[in-house]
């Protein structure tokens, strides 16, 4: 529904993959005023962090980037294996990359790649976002309200 939810920490929102390209769910998110965005991904690559950093800038909001870890043995006996797969079950296909990203777009925990886990972060300074949303605020001062009209349609036809 594109909507952030309250909650004790503040408003939480979130999008999965390739919704992060999406200029305009991007955008109804961050007049959701989110403080922290949930970026799920199958494998946080180089080019999905870089998705997510420009998610954490771009909306002033800190990004928890959540990337799977998944290896050969994984997958279901069902599937049949191309040949240079076959022998490798440890051979990782998803290689994880989580991270949390700060509204700056700089790290506040790099991405942890090929090892599987719960990381654990104390993000401790939430009025970081409100310090940061002060110079760039594309839902706010920089949204140019006397220039364009933006709705999201929540109600859906079923």
């Amino acid at each position: 529904g594109l909507r952030a939810a309250d909650t004790g920490l503040g408003r939480i929102g979130g999008l999965i993959c390739w919704e992060h390209w999406m200029p305009l769910a991007r955008q109804a998110l961050h007049q959701e005023g989110e403080r922290i965005h949930i970026a799920l991904w199958p494998n946080v690559h180089e080019r999905l962090q870089l998705a997510s950093r420009h998610y954490a800038f771009e909306g002033r909001c800190f990004v928890v980037a959540a990337g799977q870890i998944m290896a050969v043995r994984d997958l279901p006996p069902e599937l049949a294996l191309p040949p240079q797969l076959r022998d490798q079950p440890e051979k990782l296909l998803l290689r994880g990359g989580s991270c949390i990203i700060a509204p700056d777009g700089f790290y506040e925990l790099e991405p942890v790649m090929d090892r599987g886990g719960l990381i654990i972060h104390d993000v401790s300074d939430l009025e970081r976002v409100d310090r940061e949303s002060m110079t760039l605020d594309v839902a706010g001062h920089y949204s140019r309200p006397d220039v364009f009209d933006f709705a999201v349609h929540h109600k859906r036809d079923r």
